[in-house]
């Protein structure tokens, strides 16, 4: 998050929820992580969803019908 407020300059409010849902679903869909062996948080995520036992909810949840609604809406 340090690396949005660092970087962004926000025109209003609306301008600072746009550019964070999308500066949250590229970390969570595109950007690799090495703590997670250099994968994306989602993939991670399925990858520990594959195994039983695994804690759901442990990682983005990028899934919700939510949260694809807001970020394709915010997205244009």
């Amino acid at each position: 998050m340090d690396e949005l407020l660092n970087e962004e300059v926000f025109d209003n409010l609306n301008d600072a929820c746009r550019k964070l849902v999308l500066w949250r679903y590229h970390y969570n869909n595109a950007r690799s992580h090495s703590s997670l062996g250099n994968q994306t948080p989602a993939k991670a995520r399925w990858t520990l969803e594959q195994f039983e036992g695994s804690a759901p909810g442990a990682l983005a949840q990028t899934d919700t019908e939510e949260y694809e609604n807001q970020t394709r809406r915010l997205s244009l």
